[in-house]
């Protein structure tokens, strides 16, 4: 009779155990995950590091968490983690075990290998008992995100003739008077208009006295980034590594631009890849390289409408003054056409091609 006995207890024990872990194996469990930094550029190392907590006196023998993420960062080899790759994601899997009242921190190596906006919203954390009879999951929300930039070329690496029209850049200036800057008082002209009348100083001199307005340097650059392989590409880009190397030289480009104090603008036919509108970009001239890098890292090569009709709706602003440099695999005749509108009104166009991969860019 004893061992009958024995054997009961034995079940009633693993069924005793299962409970207590099935109210409380996942209470006073606390998760998260982090990157090193908030932002890295193409081929930089950075760290993914997990925290986990289990505050409560209840070892867990066994713990995965599972996570999925874009392909583009690539994970070095570790043990307890597992990755599996799909065609557009990544799963991982990470194994602990967790002692009571126990903190483990634990820190992968990540390559950045593709430009772009990485999402990790969630991750799922799965827990039991030691023999496999109850199993727990629950979510938890991260809300996680790297920007991954385009990396920078040098200028030589850029195609010919480009080189000469960037160096013309920094001492092209558009000379304009400037309203808000007053470089002292002259006397009345005729057109002069009369707001400009400085009413004190022709008190004291008997006769009709002006302020004189200074002049400030404004130089403008916008990148026109084309995601069109050809004129007659509808929406999907079928050579994504040639559109990649021109969003290389917007970066550079910009760089130099802004190194230079040039206000740098971008506009381009694909599309953000931040969860708003389907809608061309179309960003104000900036200061920062920063505010550029980052539309390039959220840039998702997506044709919103043709590239002719974008330029035409610069045309259709009326801007003026400003250089275009438009960076395209073609220049077809609507393409062309629309630039032209540009010049009319006073602009700069330079075009850059963006060369197929292997050929000879010069």
């Amino acid at each position: 009779m004893a061992l009958p006995w024995f054997i009961v207890s034995i079940i009633v024990l693993l069924l005793l155990i299962s409970g207590v872990y099935q109210r409380n194996a996942l209470k006073a469990v606390s998760y998260s995950r982090y990157f090193s930094t908030r932002a890295a550029y193409e081929g930089e190392d950075i760290e993914m590091v997990e925290e986990i907590v289990n505050a409560k006196l209840l070892p867990l023998p066994w713990l995965r968490l599972e996570s999925s993420i874009a392909r583009g960062l690539e994970f070095g080899r570790q043990e307890n983690l597992g990755i599996s790759t799909g065609e557009i994601y990544q799963n991982h899997i990470s194994l602990f075990y967790l002692r009571a009242y126990r903190h483990i921190k634990r820190r992968h190596l990540v390559t950045c290998q593709r430009r772009g906006l990485y999402h990790l919203e969630s991750v799922t954390m799965t827990t039991g008992d030691l023999f496999g009879l109850i199993r727990m999951a629950q979510t938890f929300p991260l809300q996680l995100e790297l920007l991954v930039y385009p990396v920078l070329m040098d200028l030589e690496e850029l195609p010919l003739p480009i080189h000469s029209w960037l160096g013309e850049l920094p001492v092209k200036r558009w000379i304009v008077e400037d309203p808000f800057l007053t470089a002292g008082i002259r006397e009345y002209s005729s057109g002069d208009s009369m707001g400009l009348v400085n009413w004190k100083a022709t008190a004291r001199s008997g006769s009709m006295q002006v302020h004189k307005k200074d002049y400030t340097a404004d130089s403008r650059l916008v990148i026109c980034l084309n995601v069109e392989i050809s004129d007659s590409m509808w929406r999907t880009v079928t050579d994504i590594e040639r559109i990649e190397l021109g969003i290389r030289y917007v970066a550079t480009i910009a760089e130099y631009a802004l190194q230079h104090g040039i206000e740098t603008g971008f506009i381009s036919n694909g599309r953000l890849d931040d969860g708003g509108a389907r809608e061309p970009i179309q960003a104000e001239p900036m200061s920062q390289l920063e505010d550029i890098l980052v539309l390039l890292a959220k840039l998702n090569l997506d044709r919103t409408l043709p590239m002719n009709r974008l330029l035409e709706l610069q045309a259709e602003s009326g801007v003026r003054d400003t250089d275009f440099l438009i960076i395209s695999c073609h220049q077809g005749a609507e393409l062309q056409m629309a630039a032209g509108q540009l010049s009319q009104l006073g602009n700069g166009v330079e075009w850059l091609n963006i060369p197929e991969q292997g050929r000879d860019s010069a």
